[in-house]
C-alpha cells in the first residue's frame, strides 16, 4: 500500500497505520489515472488477545476474502470500458483485506459511478471559498466518501464473515461477541495521494514522493458532520501586480521629485 520511510509528515506513523479501520484510498498520476483501493479491516492482533486461536483467525480471513471477492465482483460486473477491478489481496501493513478499482482517466470514473459534469462543478462552486489578501487560499469543503450509511454497510461485511466463522467451527455466542466488538470502535479513514504538491489539507504526509492528504473519522463524527477540507495556496497575482504599479508609480513620483530638488539647488547655488 505505501511505505513510511524517509518521509515528512505531520501526522503520526500509529494514526495512519493502525489495524482497527475501514479504509478508502485513492491516488491519481500525471497521466490521468486514478486508483482506489477498499480496505476492510481483520484485526489480527486484538482478535489473539481475546484468545482466539491462528487457525480460528484464518478461518474468519477466509470467509471475509470471501465477501470482499464477492463486493469486486458486482464492481467487475459494471463491465465499463476503461476500468479494472482487481481481485482481493491482502494489506500487511494495516491487516486488511481489500481490492482496487483502476480508471483510466476522470471520464471514466464518472461512467463508472453514474456521475455528471453538472453534479462536479455545482458542488465545486457551492463549497469552494476563497481567502487571503497577498497569499490567497482557496479551499474545497467536501463531503468524506463514507457516509454513516454506508460505514455501516462496510462494517456489515466484516460481521458477516465473523456470523460464517461461528457458525462453522461452533463459537459460542460469548466468543462471537468479542470477535465483534472491535467493529464497534472501528475509524474510517480516506487517503488521498498524489504526485502534485498542490492540493494539502490539515493532516498530510510524504511517502516515497508521494504526497498524501489524510483524513479520519469514527461513527460518531459520520453521524454529525461528514465534511472535510482541501486547500490551494499561492501568491495573489492581481494584488502583487497593483501593488507592484504602486511601488513604481511611487517610486517614480520620488525620483522625480528628488531629481526637480537637485535641479533647484544646483540653479540657487
Amino acid at each position: 500500500m505505501f511505505c513510511f520511510v524517509g518521509c515528512s509528515s505531520n501526522v503520526s506513523p500509529t494514526e495512519i497505520y493502525q489495524t482497527n479501520a475501514f479504509r478508502i484510498l485513492k491516488s491519481t498520476d500525471s497521466s490521468g489515472q486514478i486508483g482506489l483501493s477498499y480496505i476492510f479491516p481483520l484485526n489480527s492482533a486484538v482478535m489473539k488477545e481475546k484468545g482466539f486461536s491462528e487457525d480460528e483467525l484464518m478461518i474468519y480471513r477466509f470467509y471475509l476474502s470471501s465477501y470482499v471477492n464477492a463486493l469486486a465482483k458486482v464492481n467487475r460486473d459494471k463491465n465499463v470500458d476503461g476500468v479494472e477491478v482487481g481481485y482481493c489481496k491482502f494489506y500487511s501493513d494495516v491487516d486488511g483485506i481489500g481490492f482496487s478499482i483502476v480508471f483510466k482517466n476522470l471520464e471514466s470514473q464518472k461512467q463508472f459511478f453514474g456521475a455528471s459534469d453538472d453534479d462536479s462543478s455545482e458542488e465545486s462552486e457551492n463549497n469552494t471559498q476563497t481567502s487571503g489578501f497577498f497569499m490567497k487560499k482557496i479551499t474545497l469543503k467536501t463531503s468524506f466518501p463514507i457516509s454513516e450509511k454506508s460505514a455501516e454497510s462496510l462494517k456489515d461485511v466484516c460481521l458477516l464473515a465473523v456470523n460464517s466463522t461461528c457458525e462453522s467451527i461452533k463459537i459460542s455466542d460469548e466468543r462471537k461477541k468479542l470477535m465483534q466488538q472491535p467493529f464497534e470502535n472501528s475509524t474510517y479513514i480516506y487517503d488521498f495521494a498524489s504526485t502534485s504538491n498542490t492540493l494539502k489539507s490539515r493532516q498530510m504526509y510524504e511517502a516515497n514522493g508521494v504526497k498524501h492528504n489524510i483524513f479520519f473519522k469514527t461513527m460518531e463524527e459520520l453521524k454529525t458532520d461528514s465534511s472535510i477540507e482541501f486547500f490551494v495556496t499561492g501568491p495573489n497575482h492581481a494584488v502583487w501586480y497593483a501593488s507592484a504599479l504602486v511601488l513604481v508609480g511611487a517610486s517614480m513620483a520620488i525620483g522625480f521629485t528628488i531629481l526637480k530638488f537637485t535641479k533647484k539647488n544646483k540653479k540657487n547655488k
